[in-house]
């Protein structure tokens, strides 16, 4: 009987428990209600039953009892300062790495001292330039780690850190324990970080930098897209599969001296573990692999739940606030589904081996171990991949068999060549080998993304329902005793209900004279506008999208079968508006970028600038829309672009769409203010509209009742984000609408909404 494994998973289930449901007095509750179970209905019971139930409530007691203390001595002091404002003076624990504002990097508290860790926000200089160890006094502000733009969120607290520290006055630097022995697998990183990127160029060294250290920063936009479509972005995360090559390569240089390796190669591998940042899943990997080590010394066998147990325990003991972390959940879940369904995978693959005798053993062997890890592991982190980015990539298992064969030793060579040339230059020469060796799984993560059906992106219940059918079927094929047949039959049943569900939206949308759809990118705005064989994006931005305005709108794309872009219309130069156009870029090229043209806004001139240098990167024409209204024809509609009607700020200085089929109109104004709406409707003569886009988010500076008189809107979409920090929509706003008698359809509600004008 696996005691620990039956004791860590309750153990589990209470923090996360504690995370998402439990709160104050119920979470006493529930540690009592299992205590009580281990002693009365337990008692009930005899043998092994008995024990299962028993070890198990400990373990729910536990994990609750100590989430709960845990809280209280660690997360809630923090949590108590947020709001406020005080002197600080905070140690570095990492290298800091640049925001849009500033600068950013994890620090813990020293005065006043502060349990736990800190992010700490401040100016480029002096805070790019410092090194971990270093300190800073500065004057801040306090914010709640757990929530962001107003909604409760664990990606902070699920990494340790409790509180968010803003720089307010000068930053003074006073010292520290910088170039200390402490702080040297951070150094050690960081060397090893800037020799990839001079050494390699651009695109693999991104890649490489990736793979040897999880640091993701250096990857270009096509490149992860490309590794998330194929399913090999799991490479770039360091995990098991580094820890094995690393112990591997090692055992080689040993000599494959067992006793050797766990007593030299182990230390290395936790001084690697550091060097990469301690996350969960390469933490998981530490100790696994310590248990596989150490076992034999100790005269015992290894046994992977039990070790996988001890390592997920001893990762919730050290910080339970890390339940929440998808790295953690995506880890384990990866490694029960090899631990447990690979096996099976492999020996039914194998009952194959006489009919393909003419393939050779080992290749057989490594086809056949790859094929099954990859089903394995894709079983169980499915369903989380679908919650939390929304994609399942279906040619992961042909990605990985062809690729895995060869990143042991692409992880070997780039190592070495790279810590020898971060020595010694003359082994430059050799960086070609793992160069050319990065640039063979870039080469098939770029085909495989382009190959139809690659991916299956969860963007309505009719995909959800096919996941759960999915489960469902396979559930029944390892309870029914048939023969191997039923998983063939399963398999095409499955494919068929996907090719469905993938149709329906497609289907939907076919007979539409114009089919419009506000994007749902959080704080942002999208509006997709499609008829006929045309199809234009109005805005492409946002400034917290779950999967980032370019990815959004290429997901909603391919949703309803859209493959091609003629025209995107750009209303203004804000970030909320422009900065998806990158990620899009990557994976569609415009006929022709609709932009205003604004040669004295400082406020806009900078995302201008690099608007229009993208543009030219693509290879994308631009259409300046000044003087006159531009006209284009799409399909069964027309598109008309107004130029700007004021000056001043960004928003005032930006461009009108309206979209007419016939006598239906639909009307989006940007950001512009209801005096900018004013001089819109005295300028130019609008029609009665039929859905308007609502200005700024629903702003209460926009959406004036002038304006809403002149162009009578039946319906209102607005573009926002949930909780967002600037409180959109407004009740005002709201309220005129309502006394409008429109329809008010919200993206933070709603989702992507969409707007079908049929044909008469």
């Amino acid at each position: 009987m696996r005691k620990l494994l039956i004791f860590t998973l309750p153990f589990a289930a209470g923090t996360l428990l504690c995370q998402f449901v439990l709160h104050g007095k119920w979470r006493i509750l529930v540690a009592a209600a299992a205590i009580l179970t281990a002693v009365l209905f337990a008692a009930r019971l005899h043998g092994r039953a008995k024990r299962i139930v028993r070890i198990g409530t400990a373990g729910l007691a536990a994990g609750v009892i100590w989430y709960t203390g845990y809280a209280a001595v660690f997360f809630a002091p923090m949590e108590a300062l947020a709001g406020g404002e005080a002197e600080v003076r905070v140690e570095l624990l990492d290298y800091a790495e640049e925001t849009d504002s500033g600068a950013r990097c994890k620090v813990k508290v020293v005065s006043p001292a502060l349990h736990g860790k800190a992010m700490y926000y401040g100016d480029r200089v002096p805070l790019l330039y410092l090194e971990p160890g270093d300190r800073i006094r500065a004057k801040i502000k306090y914010y709640s780690a757990a929530t962001l733009s107003g909604e409760e969120s664990a990606y902070f607290t699920s990494q340790g850190i409790y509180i968010r520290l803003y720089a307010s006055a000068e930053q003074a630097i006073t010292g520290g324990h910088a170039g200390g022995f402490r702080y040297l697998p951070q150094r050690l990183a960081k060397r090893l970080q800037d020799t990839a990127a001079g050494l390699y160029p651009a695109d693999t060294g991104g890649f490489l930098t990736a793979f040897l250290t999880g640091e993701r920063d250096g990857l270009d936009l096509r490149t992860s897209g490309n590794l998330s479509k194929a399913g090999l972005m799991h490479i770039t995360a360091v995990s098991g599969l580094h820890c094995g090559f690393l112990i591997t390569a090692l055992g080689y240089l040993l000599l494959r001296r067992q006793k050797l390796t766990a007593l030299l190669g182990y230390p290395v591998l936790l001084l690697y573990m550091v060097m990469v940042g301690c996350t969960p899943s390469v933490i998981r990997s530490c100790i696994m692999v310590g248990f596989a080590l150490l076992a034999p010394l100790l005269n015992r066998e290894s046994d992977g739940l039990t070790s996988l147990s001890g390592a997920l325990l001893v990762i919730l003991a050290a910080d339970p606030f890390a339940a929440a972390s998808v790295s953690l959940q995506l880890s384990f879940a990866a490694a029960t589904g090899i631990l447990l369904l690979s096996p099976r995978v492999y020996a039914a693959l194998q009952e194959y081996r006489p009919r393909f005798a003419w393939v050779p053993r080992r290749v057989w062997g490594l086809c056949s171990g790859v094929v099954s890890s990859s089903l394995s592991v894709m079983v169980l982190t499915a369903p989380l991949n679908a919650l939390y980015f929304g994609e399942l990539s279906l040619i992961s298992p042909i990605a990985n068999l062809l690729v895995l064969w060869m990143v042991s030793w692409l992880f070997s060579t780039a190592l070495i060549v790279t810590v020898l040339c971060s020595v010694w230059t003359c082994f430059v020469p050799l960086a070609a080998v793992p160069e050319y060796m990065a640039r063979y799984v870039l080469w098939v993560a770029g085909m495989l993304a382009k190959v139809p059906g690659h991916s299956v992106r969860f963007t309505g219940p009719a995909v959800t329902l096919w996941l759960l059918l999915v489960y469902a079927m396979l559930i029944l094929c390892m309870l029914s005793k048939d023969r191997r047949r039923k998983y063939i039959i399963a398999g095409i049943a499955a494919a068929v209900c996907l090719i469905a569900a993938r149709a329906l939206p497609v289907l939907s949308v076919g007979d539409s004279k114009l089919t419009a759809v506000a994007v749902n990118v959080g704080q942002g705005a999208a509006t997709l506008l499609h008829s006929g064989d045309c199809t234009v994006l109005v805005d492409c931005g946002s400034l917290g999208g779950t999967l980032g305005a370019g990815k959004a709108v290429l997901t909603a794309m391919e949703t309803y079968g859209w493959h091609s872009l003629d025209q995107v219309a750009l209303t203004h130069y804000h970030e909320d508006h422009a900065n998806g156009l990158e990620e899009l870029f990557t994976q569609i090229k415009p006929g022709e970028l609709l932009v205003p043209q604004l040669a004295d806004s400082s406020d806009q001139s900078a995302l201008q600038r690099e608007t229009l240098e993208l543009a030219e990167q693509y290879g994308i024409p631009i259409k300046y829309v000044e003087i006159a209204r531009e006209t284009v024809d799409m399909g069964e509609a027309v598109l008309t672009i107004f130029p700007p009607v004021s000056e001043g700020r960004a928003n005032e200085e930006g461009l009108t769409v309206l979209c007419t089929a016939g006598e239906f109109d639909l009307l989006i104004t940007g950001d512009m203010a209801s005096a900018t709406e004013q001089e819109l409707i005295d300028t130019y003569l609008l029609p009665d509209i039929e859905v308007l886009i609502a200005g700024h988010h629903g702003s209460k500076y926009s959406n004036s009742k002038a304006f809403l008189e002149a162009v009578a809107p039946e319906v209102g979409v607005i573009s926002a984000g949930a909780g967002n920090r600037f409180g959109h929509p407004a009740q005002e706003t709201l309220g005129r609408m309502e006394s409008a008698g429109m329809a008010v359809f919200r993206t933070d509600l709603h989702g992507n909404i969409l707007i079908r004008v049929h044909r008469s």
